[in-house]
């Protein structure tokens, strides 16, 4: 049993990392075990009853402590909403508080940046696997929002494209101190996903990548006429794709039509108005997080809604309509810092890593106007996903540092 000890008391930070690479390899799939969890428990008995002689000791900037601090108004500010609203603590917690163990778990397992891009990749590889598989199905004739062998949602595949494509062309072409193999790896998972984000058919990805892609190729490529070459072979390339996709020719022609007959555009734009007047009648606290749906079908729903929806569709609209100003207020507060220092990063360094999580931050920001993706019901995956990147970018800048106190 001594001996057992001894052999968890020196390996438990691989076991926990283990589990750790495990949730991005299964990240796609629905399972019984939620490996994010299991690692942070594991954490936790590990720093009670292994690291009594050696504990854990964590460093930290301002520019850290200052994201903490606008972590925690998010939280409070949310919570306060929920319960004068009476909201659903239950839904709150599930929603908000659970997917935040993607932040907590770094601040109790020490991590290097070896550690950060073998995690990264544990996510990047089997969505590329995954985009194999979608344009397997496509040949196979899935014209429709083929999503290979994930059970989620499409919508959550589409929102995990938007995390991590911008990081992997950003890893892939920034000349960083990054191996040349591993730079190879990154922009070949990345080429593997054009086609397949062209075939699942989802068009603010489309849209959000239109945009964030060229940026990245000029920011990381100094010859304007290379990058400009490089975003027209790119332009070529997926044109081509879109060539052989009839069916989503069809979805890009319908991008900005906002006609009754495109019930996709003209629903939003009903879930708008009907968010917006919530947000009008409960100002402070919003309906309350949980209430959205129920207050949505019986109060706010046009005679014009063909559909039964528990959110209106936009992250910004969500937070007012169920968290009033209180809650908007820490949701723009947190992004605000994060855009902040960022770009403050950005722009002294010129690293990768922080054009990385710009592009990602951008494609989420993109992605947050047409749908509900942080925060919400169906998400909270993908919001895991977002802490996880979000806070393996303060280690990365070394503002966060996780040791344990040698004998």
């Amino acid at each position: 049993m001594h001996t057992l000890k001894n052999i968890i008391y020196k390996y438990h930070e691989n076991i926990v990392f283990t589990y750790l690479l495990l949730y991005g390899l299964t990240f796609l799939i629905d399972i019984k075990i939620n490996f994010l969890t299991t690692a942070f428990v594991l954490n936790i008995i590990f720093c009670i009853f292994l690291r009594k002689k050696q504990p854990l000791y964590l460093n930290y900037t301002n520019e850290f402590k200052y994201f903490i601090i606008t972590v925690v108004f998010f939280f409070i500010l949310t919570c306060l909403s929920t319960i004068i609203a009476g909201g659903s603590l239950s839904e709150y917690k599930s929603r908000l508080i659970s997917p935040v163990l993607g932040l907590l778990i770094f601040l109790i397992l020490p991590m290097n940046k070896k550690r950060i891009l073998l995690l990264f990749l544990s996510f990047a590889i089997p969505l590329s696997i995954n985009a194999l598989f979608v344009i397997y199905q496509f040949y196979q004739g899935d014209i429709g929002r083929p999503t290979g062998f994930s059970n989620h949602h499409y919508m959550m595949l589409a929102v995990t494209n938007t995390l991590i494509l911008p990081i992997m062309l950003s890893l892939g072409l920034h000349k960083s101190q990054l191996s040349s193999k591993l730079k190879i790896i990154f922009l070949l998972l990345f080429l593997v996903n054009i086609p397949a984000i062209i075939f699942e058919n989802t068009r603010i990805i489309w849209i959000e990548l239109a945009i964030i892609l060229p940026f990245i190729i000029l920011s990381c490529i100094k010859s304007k006429i290379k990058a400009f070459s490089a975003i027209i072979l790119l332009l070529i390339c997926i044109v081509s794709f879109f060539a052989i996709s009839p069916s989503s020719i069809n979805r890009f022609s319908g991008i900005s039509d906002t006609d009754y007959k495109n019930q996709s555009n003209y629903e939003r734009i009903l879930m708008w108005q009907s968010a917006s007047e919530m947000f009008m009648d409960y100002p402070i606290a919003g309906v309350g997080i949980g209430n959205y749906h129920e207050q949505y079908m019986n109060n706010y729903r046009s005679p014009l809604s063909r559909e039964d929806q528990a959110h209106p569709h936009n992250v910004l609209l969500t937070f007012l309509s169920e968290t009033g100003i209180l809650g908007t207020l820490g949701y723009l507060l947190l992004f605000i810092y994060l855009y902040y220092y960022t770009i403050k990063n950005y722009i002294v360094k010129k690293d990768v890593f922080s054009l990385a999580f710009l592009s990602c931050l951008l494609a989420f920001s993109i992605n947050s106007l047409t749908d509900s993706i942080f925060c919400q019901i169906g998400y909270r995956g993908n919001t895991s996903l977002f802490w996880i990147i979000t806070t393996m970018y303060f280690i990365l800048n070394n503002h966060l540092i996780t040791f344990k106190q040698k004998d």
